[in-house]
């Protein structure tokens, strides 16, 4: 999905990740048909300011703080601001298909048919049905989302090059991984979820297709709201206990961290539940749509991503609860670093954080390589 979108051969370009908490960025560049990382970082979203204004500083510093040399970024609007279905449609042809499709996604969506902007991607068949039923993703945001996104970093100096969606960017950065000829991304499908500040959003890609979604309102704030008020310390406080060097979750989700030189322990049992229990709820479904048992098995284990998956122990907790967890992903991983940029030395402890930031910065990515070697 794309809001104002503006097409250009040069590959250099920052992939710009606005999430609740941080703006998070990831410049990258070419070197023949090799992906390179430029820089990345991420800042602190001021929470003394209006959120407007405090954006926009922040993505400001960002530039500063990581030495971007790019001004064109790409954009993902967050999950909250944008609505997901998958449907079974009926349509004897294609354009009968895409008026359903369009017209599906206004009814649902959780704002005016005026204001919405609608895509859709029919789906391989799950089986059993008519051959006029069609397995159809949609998604429509509303236009009023990408133009404050778009005003935002326009604010901030930068040039918008195109708005998506971040499970869309999610499964571009783990297209990029098989460009790396690394076996684990060849094209089974793949389970994943994505713990962001207020929501979990589980996924499920084939190459760098999405074919499945499911945004849950459970996520790394959760946790935050439970320190504070078992410690009765403001939100702020408990954020920075969260991330503290010590922190973690024991086997039976019960959090540990230090509040003034003393150990304590937070009981966060109820939110790793409720995380797992719609982790398996989303995938079940996803399988269960596939009579043919085509999925059985080959979803059972997921990654994990975002800033939510950096709380340490949240694996084995998830783990503990049934979900089998394969690995906390590394969006960086088979790629190179330029040596004349400032690299990601300085983001190798919170990678997982990066992945729609890595993802968003692929936008285009082998088509416009495709472009610039056909012109040469």
């Amino acid at each position: 999905m794309a809001g104002r979108q503006n097409t250009t051969t040069k590959i250099d370009r920052v992939g710009l990740d606005i999430g609740t908490h941080s703006v998070t960025g990831v410049e990258i560049t070419s070197r023949g048909s090799e992906i390179v990382i430029h820089s990345a970082g991420s800042i602190t979203i001021p929470r003394d300011r209006q959120r407007p204004a405090g954006v926009v500083a922040a993505i400001k510093q960002l530039w500063n703080t990581c030495g971007f040399s790019c001004r064109r970024v790409y954009l993902a609007l967050p999950s909250s601001a944008v609505y997901m279905k998958w449907l079974n449609l009926e349509a004897e042809n294609e354009e009968e298909l895409d008026n359903v499709a369009r017209a599906t996604a206004v009814r649902g969506a959780p704002f005016p048919a005026s204001d919405a902007i609608v895509d859709y991607r029919r789906l391989p068949s799950c089986g059993g049905s008519s051959r006029n039923t069609h397995l159809v993703m949609l998604a429509a945001a509303s236009s009023s989302s990408v133009d404050g996104l778009l005003n935002i970093v326009e604010s901030a100096g930068l040039e918008a090059m195109a708005v998506d969606i971040e499970p869309v960017a999610t499964a571009r950065g783990f297209a990029a991984q098989k460009h790396t000829a690394n076996q684990l991304w060849s094209g089974q499908p793949h389970a994943h979820c994505r713990i962001g500040a207020s929501n979990t959003v589980i996924e499920v890609t084939r190459g760098d297709a999405l074919e499945f979604a499911r945004s849950v309102p459970v996520g790394g704030n959760d946790f935050t709201t439970c320190i504070a008020e078992a410690l009765q310390i403001s939100f702020d406080e408990a954020e920075r206990i969260k991330h503290a060097p010590g922190c973690r979750l024991a086997t039976d989700g019960s959090l540990i961290a230090s509040l003034s030189g003393e150990q304590v322990r937070v009981g966060c049992e109820a939110i790793i539940g409720r995380m797992a229990r719609e982790m398996h709820r989303s995938l079940k479904f996803f399988r269960s749509q596939y009579a043919d048992g085509s999925y059985l098995g080959m979803t059972s284990a997921a990654t994990l991503s975002g800033g939510g998956a950096l709380l340490r122990g949240i694996d084995v907790c998830l783990e503990e609860q049934g979900l089998e967890v394969s690995a906390v992903v590394n969006p960086f991983t088979g790629l190179s670093v330029a040596a004349d940029g400032k690299g990601i030395s300085g983001v190798v402890d919170s990678a997982a954080q990066y992945t729609t930031a890595v993802g968003l910065a692929l936008a285009d990515y082998w088509e416009n390589l495709a472009e610039q070697q056909a012109a040469a």
